[in-house]
């Protein structure tokens, strides 16, 4: 990808539709690509699928469920750690991840202003920006995070964000020689410590990540 095409990312939470329907509109969304891998919430059930997707079709804006492509929760047990969590990195380099990329690659050539939308209303704590905005950003998407007042955080400046909170002394860190870890690589290893905290665990061994 030549130009770093733009992907925003947000969470609903628990706010009123009209709410949520006033972000999107502010920055220009015209398509909601749903990551959930459950695309229904108990606690705000105006985000249930089908609701959201009417919901939106009355507003000009598209729906488009990709939860078996950016979902957090995997029927391939392949994709699971050791310890039972989801691994991002390897989630990332599935067959399914990479054609999710390639779709929405193609929205956006065909001229959609696209969103990605999950439950978490924080970007740093969601899949949403651990997986998939990794994952795009890696190959060349810009990717912008929305909060609730309207304010963004880049993949970029998350990134950061991400760095001071597990290397807030940077000299400190050392790799298994003994070299003073550059920045990409600290930054490759916050999202490791990320991932073990937020990935969903769902298999066999599950009981040994919390022994």
């Amino acid at each position: 990808m030549k130009n770093a095409k733009k992907i925003y990312t947000l969470g609903h939470s628990t706010v009123s539709s009209a709410f949520f329907l006033s972000i999107i509109q502010k920055f220009g969304i015209s398509c909601i690509v749903d990551v959930r891998s459950i695309p229904y919430s108990r606690h705000a059930p105006q985000y249930n699928k089908d609701e959201l997707n009417r919901f939106l079709k009355r507003n000009s804006i598209q729906y488009v469920f990709m939860g078996d492509e950016f979902g957090a929760r995997r029927d391939d047990q392949g994709l699971y750690s050791p310890l039972g969590y989801l691994d991002f990195e390897r989630t990332r380099k599935s067959g399914l991840f990479l054609r999710g990329i390639e779709r929405l690659n193609k929205g956006v050539e065909t001229g959609f202003t696209i969103a990605l939308m999950c439950t978490e209303k924080r970007a740093i704590d969601c899949h949403r920006s651990i997986l998939v905005g990794k994952g795009l950003t890696d190959v060349g998407f810009e990717v912008v995070h929305i909060d609730h007042d309207s304010k963004t955080m880049t993949q970029h400046e998350m990134e950061q964000v991400l760095l001071k909170a597990y290397f807030p002394e940077v000299n400190m860190f050392a790799d298994q020689l003994g070299e003073p870890l550059n920045e990409k690589a600290m930054i490759e290893e916050a999202y490791r410590h990320k991932n073990r905290e937020i990935g969903f665990v769902g298999y066999e061994e599950k009981e040994a990540a919390h022994s």
